[in-house]
């Protein structure tokens, strides 16, 4: 390539400087010739013979000498007979030196069948002076101008071989580094960070090549950390339970994670480069997207997820307001939750608040009716006085264990309280138990009876709660299953962990009551439950009491043949004794 340039300038060169030595020898032969007439002319007063003074000048000069009147006539030529020779009053050059005194022309000469160069000069004040033409032939300035475009060739073939090696050594010292540099920066452009280049030279190239190195070296270890920057933001914003969007002003979703889509119903690549709206076609989002560009404060919105079929499941929205993003756009971050457990918690809340209160009412509203009875007369009335104070006895027992059981029931889900715990032996545990019942079941027609383990079994327990979950299962059985009936106690020891079990022949629970039967405040039979002084609370405090040991409760029934409620609890570890 810059080979080609040398040798393209230099053909330009050289044609214009052949254009340019042709022009110059053209105008000084103009000006020799121009030089020569003059001085013919000068010498024509001198002599008498026009011929003569034609005849000498042309000797003399070695050119040809032409003496023409101002009417065109021919008086004396150098090389043809005047009086054979036309008028010449037509050629160019005579008519410009008429009119300016100085006339030249190059054109083909009839006379000698040659191109000559012409150059006449007449005195433009006297009308009785001659015209002197002076002309040579083109050959003779072309052979000068051979002569000169020989040498110019050759300076041309010199400056071109002078041109190839500066060309050559240019590649080499400049051009080869700088296409080295260039195919280099393009790796980089397309991602291979590792070229690097080689050069041992220590001039200002040199010093290019070291600080290219170390920009791409730098550059390396930017990329890497931008790299292991955006894995680490990637691996964290997929790990994430809540889903996060970036959504642009008017709705697009820019980046999204793994738990956004899990959470919305779609797929990671239906969420990104597409309308929320599309994707989630729900009147909430659609209202949430509308508002974006009015918020001034993050904004929650619920919504409930209808695409999971009876499965119930609310998720919880949070948009910020829009912000600017470095490529000038603004956006908005979405985080979205699910609620689901939240909303239970606050429907649960709101169930007890409503069932506590509806419980305490009942009591407390016989209380007062009975008491102003009373006051009304009746307590002057030892046959009315009597049933009535029972009948408060009882509203207020009632109303105590409410009270007492609510307390305990929250002092389990908060976890507060005494958290002491020992190691016991659950047959004892049992054993105390039917001890502590036995003369109700007796006095009901229940066979209470206990399923002893042939070994301890030794569980880390906290005794009075787990002495209350076991006092509310038996209290339940005795009072559900009819006279004749039997309630087993069981404490054993499986490949799982411990258990206590509470068997009784009871009513039952229907199957579909048998998922609810540990809710606060359920009942299956509502009626007999009062009757029976039940608080709708027993079976939930044993169910927070076995998660309060890291266990679970379950229970088995069939209407009609009984119950069976099994409390399930880790193995203690083995403690370790160091010598």
């Amino acid at each position: 390539m810059n080979a080609a340039a040398v040798v393209a300038f230099l053909i330009i060169t050289s044609a214009y400087l052949e254009l340019e030595l042709k022009g110059l020898l053209l105008r000084e032969s103009v000006r020799d010739l121009e030089t020569r007439a003059y001085l013919v002319r000068d010498n024509l007063k001198d002599l008498q013979s026009p011929q003569q003074a034609v005849a000498l000048a042309a000797e003399s000069s070695g050119s040809r000498i032409t003496l023409i009147e101002r009417s065109g006539t021919v008086l004396a030529d150098s090389e043809a007979l005047a009086g054979e020779m036309e008028s010449h009053l037509d050629r160019p050059e005579v008519r410009q030196a008429l009119e300016a005194g100085v006339g030249t022309a190059q054109r083909f000469s009839e006379t000698r069948r040659t191109d000559f160069l012409y150059v006449a000069v007449t005195e433009r004040g006297d009308a009785n002076a001659p015209i002197v033409r002076v002309a040579v032939p083109m050959q003779a300035i072309s052979t000068r101008l051979n002569v000169v475009r020989g040498t110019l060739y050759i300076t041309v073939g010199v400056l071109a071989l002078v041109g190839f090696a500066l060309s050559f050594v240019m590649a080499t010292y400049m051009v080869r580094p700088m296409e080295a540099m260039r195919d280099a920066a393009q790796k980089i452009a397309r991602g291979d960070y590792e070229v690097k280049l080689e050069l041992d030279r220590r001039d200002e190239f040199g010093q290019l090549v070291e600080a290219f190195n170390s920009m791409g070296h730098e550059l390396r270890n930017r990329v890497g950390q931008l790299e292991s920057n955006r894995r680490e933001l990637a691996t964290i914003m997929d790990n994430m339970a809540e889903g996060l969007l970036l959504v642009e002003a008017g709705g697009n979703v820019t980046m999204a994670n793994r738990a956004a889509a899990e959470l919305l119903g779609v797929k990671d690549r239906e969420l990104v480069g597409r309308a929320l709206w599309e994707s989630v076609r729900l009147p909430e989002v659609d209202d949430l997207l509308a508002s974006m560009e009015k918020l001034e404060e993050p904004r929650r919105v619920w919504f409930e997820d209808r695409t999971h079929g009876a499965q119930r499941r609310v998720l919880q929205v949070v948009a910020t307001p829009l912000f600017d993003t470095a490529n000038g756009k603004q956006h908005a971050v979405l985080l979205v939750s699910d609620a689901t457990e939240d909303q239970k918690l606050l429907e649960m809340r709101q169930d007890f608040v409503a069932n506590v209160s509806h419980e305490l009412k009942t009591p407390l509203t016989s209380i007062s009716a009975y008491v102003e009875t009373l006051l009304d007369g009746a307590a002057g009335d030892e046959s009315v006085r009597i049933p009535f104070l029972r009948k408060i006895q009882v509203n207020a027992t009632r109303l105590s264990k409410l009270v007492s059981d609510i307390l305990n029931l929250s002092r389990l889900e908060s976890g507060v309280g005494d958290e002491s715990r020992q190691q016991l032996d659950l047959n004892a545990m049992a054993q105390a138990c039917i001890n502590k019942h036995r003369e109700a079941a007796e006095a009901k027609g229940v066979q209470l009876s206990l399923l002893r383990a042939p070994q301890p079994v030794i569980a880390l327990v906290n005794e009075e709660d787990m002495t209350e979950a076991l006092d509310n299962l038996v209290v339940n059985a005795i009072s559900y299953t009819p006279q004749g009936g039997k309630v087993e106690v069981a404490a054993r020891r499986t490949d799982a962990g411990l258990q206590l079990e509470v068997k009784d022949t009871g009513c039952g629970i229907p199957a579909e009551a048998l998922p609810r039967v540990f809710e606060r405040f359920y009942r299956v039979d509502k009626a007999r439950s009062r009757d029976l002084g039940g608080t709708g609370l027993g079976l939930a405090i044993v169910k927070h009491v076995a998660i309060k040991h890291g266990g679970r409760v379950d229970a088995e029934s069939e209407v009609g043949k009984g119950s069976t409620f099994r409390i399930s609890l880790p193995a203690p570890q083995p403690s370790v004794v160091r010598v």
